[in-house]
């Protein structure tokens, strides 16, 4: 794991150390924009939390040391394991039964963090069942409907992700096009157009000031149609006003 200190260089967002190329670099709000759900809970899965007077280890450990006096920042593959939890909790699945199911899961697949790896999405659903039968709480989800379950809830979680090797390499973010991407190894991770490599965040702001899309794509020497993808990411992953 790399600490906090040797990536972080200044004010929010601006990761500029050598240390995190092809990791990525996210603070947990910038993640649970990307994934869509709450703050407070991907904090909770990274740095732990208390429950009944008990502290509760993190879900996974980070691709980052967690250090109580610095930025919480995780990494890409931290950021596809946290898509596939959510995923899980969306099934009204709890925390300590998905804290199993990825201590098996990592068992099986031999890998830290499971979810994020070529075999959870080549062979998830026989996995997905594996790990169920395994983990003594069967009677929370019927075992013969499982496998239904995989395809309509969990699945969709691994869409959009490019593999090299056996790891998760990059999320084209849009549904269906491949024209906005999250690649570790450009802008840290960060939502960018993948032909030009502008972020999302900058073109969305470019346009407010603009007031014109077919201005900034002169501007930044863009199609039309790629500016358009960029504010339809911005605006479909709006900050959430409770985090």
């Amino acid at each position: 794991m790399k600490s906090v200190a040797q990536v972080v260089n200044g004010g929010h967002g601006e990761y500029m150390s050598e240390a995190a190329f092809g990791v990525g670099v996210y603070t947990v709000p910038e993640a649970a924009r990307m994934i869509d759900m709450p703050v407070t809970n991907l904090r909770r899965w990274i740095a732990g939390y208390e429950h009944h007077g008990k502290h509760e280890e993190p879900l996974w450990a980070s691709q980052y040391e967690v250090e109580a006096d610095e930025p919480l920042i995780i990494g890409f593959r931290d950021l596809v394991e946290a898509r596939i939890v959510n995923s899980l909790r969306g099934m009204r699945i709890g925390l300590p039964t998905i804290r199993k199911c990825i201590g098996r899961a990592r068992d099986l697949i031999g890998d830290d963090r499971p979810f994020s790896t070529r075999l959870f999405k080549t062979d998830g659903k026989s996995i997905f069942l594996e790990i169920w039968r395994d983990i003594g709480e069967p009677e929370m989800i019927d075992l013969k409907s499982l496998q239904g379950v995989f395809s309509r809830v969990v699945a969709p979680s691994l869409t959009g992700l490019d593999f090299d090797g056996e790891a998760a390499s990059r999320w084209w973010l849009l549904d269906g096009k491949r024209t906005v991407v999250a690649d570790p190894e450009r802008s840290f991770g960060q939502p960018i157009i993948a032909e030009s490599g502008v972020p999302t965040e900058r073109l969305a702001r470019a346009v407010k000031a603009e007031g014109s899309v077919d201005a900034v794509a002169k501007l930044f020497e863009l199609r039309p149609k790629l500016v358009r993808d960029a504010i339809e990411y911005e605006v479909t992953h709006a900050p959430r006003k409770a985090a």
